[in-house]
């Protein structure tokens, strides 16, 4: 049997796998680097067989223990039913929904500003007719759920800030990756036309955390991945992630996505 510091992964299978990680599918890690979806469906491909799963997510968690860090994914390993191994990835990964209540802002120091900007103002454009679908995508309930840490309450608290439109406070909370890469003025022009078509959030489940000590475009350190399942008055089946980075003693906000 093949150990994991036996398996040799290229560059480009890495890439795809820490994109994946951090709440990519395989259309917008195809989109972010410029690629078909076609050729990320094959690097995925390739990792998952020389990793011996059947999940590409699995294929990400086992590159992020490879890496150093350690996965806790407690909520479920795949929405959507299980998989089968020779499918491709558009039918393992859950589809990016489409209606009118942006559905995808990657609002972090990792992203260009501009690229961002434009594409939360076209997905503000867009109609759609598919929350039946994304209904049909609700996680059990009878999943144990992880308990709150000290990071995951103040990832929390730092999202209850853009529940109240502080937007300038949610940057002055966040970490120093996050202000080098958008100022303050940019992050409440942006973060605003995100959420507040949204609407009001009735709820928020803390749904997984994953430690690990590297993610794409971003230096060495010790980072946390935290996920929420938030239901808002004008989207209920949204995942909130925010990425936290360590700054001794404390955990700062550096990458926030939802979708």
């Amino acid at each position: 049997m093949t150990t994991d510091d036996q398996v040799v992964l290229s560059a480009r299978e890495k890439e795809a796998l820490r994109l994946l990680l951090v709440g990519h599918d395989a259309k917008s890690i195809a989109n972010t680097l410029g690629l078909s979806v076609h050729t990320i469906n094959d690097r995925l491909r390739d990792a998952r067989r020389k990793l011996g799963v059947s999940s590409s997510r699995e294929a990400a968690r086992r590159l992020a223990e490879m890496d150093g860090g350690t996965p806790n994914f407690v909520g479920p390993k795949e929405i959507g039913g299980v998989e089968a191994a020779s499918s491709v990835d558009r039918a393992k990964e859950p589809e990016l929904p489409r209606s009118s209540g942006h559905r995808l802002a990657w609002l972090t120091g990792g992203m260009l500003i501009m690229s961002l900007i434009i594409a939360a103002a076209a997905l503000l454009t867009i109609s759609g007719q598919d929350d039946a679908r994304v209904s049909a995508q609700n996680i059990s309930t009878s999943i144990a759920r992880p308990a709150e840490t000290k990071a995951s309450a103040d990832a929390r608290k730092w999202v209850e800030l853009l529940d109240e439109g502080q937007w300038d406070a949610s940057w002055q909370a966040a970490g120093t990756l996050f202000k080098a890469k958008i100022t303050s003025a940019q992050w409440a022009t942006t973060i605003q036309s995100v959420r507040q078509p949204l609407g009001r959030p009735s709820s928020r489940t803390f749904q997984s955390v994953m430690q690990t000590k590297t993610l794409p475009g971003t230096p060495a350190g010790d980072y946390q991945i935290i996920q929420f399942q938030t239901r808002f008055a004008n989207k209920p089946n949204a995942v909130e992630t925010v990425v936290l980075s360590r700054e001794q003693p404390y955990w700062r906000v550096s990458e926030y996505f939802i979708r």
